[in-house]
């Protein structure tokens, strides 16, 4: 996706409007994978829940991230194939509740380098997660 393309569906969640895309990269994989479908509804940003995938803007991107927790001040989030947060979500920047339509279904075939990579960190991730 483009930066203006991202920037005009940015603004048309501000503007209360729900949205459909597909998505790219492979921080989500295997639940969001590059090109799947999704919709975002614009929700009341306190009613997203850990679990939930939340839409927000991040340096003018449109990023889709599963939340991982809920503050006074905002949302922690993490691509399920990421072995860190992102930096904090202010409530400002949360534009909605993301839900995948379609996407093609996982193919039994060996992981490229960066699926493999990508739930290589996932899994380091919740190892450590564990055993902290």
């Amino acid at each position: 996706m483009t930066g203006l393309a991202e920037r005009v569906i940015i603004d048309h969640l501000r503007g209360g409007r729900p949205a459909r895309f597909s998505v790219r990269g492979s921080s989500m994989w295997p639940a969001v994978r590059d090109g799947a479908m999704v919709s975002v509804t614009p929700a009341a940003v306190r009613s997203l829940r850990a679990g939930e995938l939340a839409a927000y803007a991040r340096g003018g991107a449109l990023v889709l991230h599963r939340v991982v927790a809920v503050g006074p001040d905002g949302l922690r989030c993490r691509g399920d194939a990421l072995s860190r947060d992102d930096a904090p979500v202010p409530w400002a920047d949360v534009l909605g509740r993301a839900a995948v339509i379609d996407q093609r279904p996982l193919a039994w075939r060996w992981p490229r380098a960066r699926e493999l990579r990508a739930l290589l960190r996932a899994a380091a991730g919740t190892l450590r997660a564990v055993l902290a």
